[in-house]
């Protein structure tokens, strides 16, 4: 991603240097010709229009995984407001509060990512977020597909617009006469993307920098082969930088599965993409037990991992990973869809660190504290000993006025 940076800056500071007629300039090139400032503003009634037009089934699906989505949301945002007595007299209370704007990126052009538009724009709304936006690149005839524009018509979003790339994030980063500036930028973007959003997170808040889709499976059961096989390729076919193996403590297990990809490969539609991504980044480990399986996992900390089996064993004990589908039936795909958890997760090791994109991306927590008269004089000498021995003296007296 760091290759990328200098051929990103120009463009970053030219749309911050000349606003909209240099993004425009960036839309004609990268996006579609002959654009204007109205040509890649999506208006609510074309979303409305997109989502009357596309498959009652996939309105179904929109629907479904949007409220999923909700209902989880809503459930951590409750879980953020507290009220806790801390002695006689003393009370904390905390709550979450929303931050003033969100810009949302979704990747686009060469395929669709209606369930992104869910990902990110769904939990901004449930915070209250005032403003959400959102930018998306048109695909290859210069428009949005009806079934993203029908997502964002179901997320509900503020404002969208059909262009993608660098000159997307700036123009979120830093406005123009036309596009709004925000207060944080989220979503997921190949390299160039972000790279830019590196650089502009000196001066706007982002939520990570994600790289290429992480997939780990873990597996023992050579019943389980040809499902871990179809789950290699599922992540696999995102893109040929894709990082995706398995660990597995079975060599028959191992040799099952190679067996498997060398039938399946050749027949998907995105066969060579993920025949790249196998043979660049993909991987068997197999390990002497199931404790130095999860020494290996986590040391990896991957953005998905999937515990085909032993995921009682395994699964309370790996604190680094995105996402852990836990189970067989519980495929990584469905949690990319569907099930309502987010798929816009750390990579790049960054597992380790923090987890994916949440409602704690979209609030900042505002704590309250009331302390009663008593209190005051019963804390006032322990705070004045504190800040005696930090040398600050008026700290010192503020504390022990009430004494």
């Amino acid at each position: 991603m760091d290759n990328y940076v200098p051929l990103v800056k120009p463009i970053i500071d030219d749309v911050r240097s000349r606003g909209d007629k240099a993004l425009l300039e960036y839309v004609r090139k990268f996006d579609y010709g002959g654009a204007s400032i109205e040509r890649f503003r999506l208006q609510r009634s074309d979303l409305a229009e997109a989502y009357s037009r596309i498959d009652e089934k996939l309105r179904a699906a929109l629907n479904t995984a949007a409220e999923n989505i909700r209902k989880l949301s809503q459930n951590l945002l409750r879980r953020l407001r507290s009220s806790l007595s801390l002695g006689e007299g003393v009370r904390v209370l905390q709550r979450p509060a929303p931050i003033p704007s969100v810009g949302c990126y979704v990747p686009g052009g060469g395929a669709s990512y209606p369930s992104t538009v869910l990902m990110t724009v769904v939990p901004a709304k449930v915070c209250g977020v005032p403003y959400v936006v959102i930018c998306t690149p048109p695909s290859k005839t210069g428009e949005v597909p009806d079934v993203v524009k029908a997502a964002l018509y179901v997320a509900e979003v503020d404002e969208a617009y059909s262009m993608g790339g660098p000159h997307a994030i700036a123009a979120m980063a830093y406005g123009t006469e036309s596009v709004r500036r925000v207060a944080k930028i989220v979503g997921p973007g190949g390299p160039y993307v972000t790279a830019a959003k590196k650089l502009v997170s000196q001066d706007v808040a982002i939520d990570m920098l994600a790289g290429a889709t992480e997939l780990v499976v873990y597996g023992e059961d050579v019943d389980d082969s040809e499902d871990i096989a179809f789950e290699l390729c599922a992540q696999s076919e995102h893109s040929p930088d894709t990082f995706v193996g398995l660990v597995t403590t079975s060599e028959n297990l191992a040799s099952e599965v190679m067996k498997y990809l060398d039938i399946m490969v050749p027949r998907l539609e995105r066969g060579d993409v993920v025949r790249h991504a196998l043979e660049r980044n993909g991987f068997v480990a197999v390990c002497d037990k199931i404790s130095t399986a999860v020494q290996l996992i986590e040391k990896l900390a991957p953005e998905h991992l999937y515990l085909a089996s032993s995921p009682n064993k395994i699964a309370p004990k790996i604190t680094s990973a995105g996402l852990i589908s836990a189970g067989r039936h519980t495929s990584p795909v469905l949690c990319d869809y569907i099930v309502g958890v987010n798929h816009i997760l750390p990579t790049s090791g960054h597992a380790a660190l923090r987890g994916g994109l949440s409602v704690m991306d979209f609030v900042k927590i505002v704590t309250e504290v009331r302390v009663s008269k008593a209190a005051a004089k019963r804390l006032g000498r322990q705070a004045g000993v504190l800040a005696r021995a930090e040398g600050l003296m008026a700290h010192a007296y503020a504390a022990e006025r009430w004494l």
